[in-house]
């Protein structure tokens, strides 16, 4: 008896540590700490310092074990076969699902288009993204995240979709 009741005793308390960082996930609906959860995000719009140009956040999404590779160049998803492209890098169907909810019930403003971007996949989700214009194109920087997980189980892959003056 005295074998079985450490294991089981170590279990227990396992699942009980990770029952409450479970519990205060959930009842944050976007976790600006990047508790690795599948979410989905709008921030407000963010400004180019350099040029007073004006992008818009349209959504962060983010995926645990959606795979990915950060590219924090965007890239225009205008129609949908670019969407489906962009999403081809991702080994999980959800992450394109996710990007096809959130453009069907996006309002892109008149002379903007639509660009996205794998801005992290780690633990942390980034609370918020920053759009600069650089020479070669847009660029999507995500926001520090106050109080970085020094591990996770999975690492989670992080989308933003902006919209960007055409």
């Amino acid at each position: 008896m005295k074998r079985l009741l450490g294991p089981v005793l170590l279990v227990a308390l396992v699942l009980a540590g990770c029952g409450d960082a479970a519990s205060d996930t959930a009842s944050d609906p976007a976790p600006s700490t990047g508790t690795p959860t599948d979410s989905a995000s709008t921030s407000p719009p963010t400004v180019d310092p350099s040029s007073g140009v004006e992008a818009q956040t349209v959504a962060i999404l983010s995926q645990t074990a959606a795979g990915g590779r950060v590219d924090l160049n965007a890239v225009p998803l205008a129609d949908e076969g670019a969407r489906h492209e962009f999403a081809a890098q991702f080994n999980r169907p959800n992450m394109e699902n996710k990007i096809a909810r959130a453009v069907a019930s996006a309002t892109i403003p008149e002379g903007f288009t639509l660009m996205g971007a794998v801005v992290s996949i780690g633990c942390d989700v980034p609370p918020g993204v920053t759009v600069t214009q650089s020479p070669d194109g847009w660029v999507v920087q995500p926001d520090p995240v106050a109080s970085p997980l020094k591990e996770c189980f999975a690492a989670v892959t992080t989308v933003a979709l902006v919209a960007v003056p055409a």
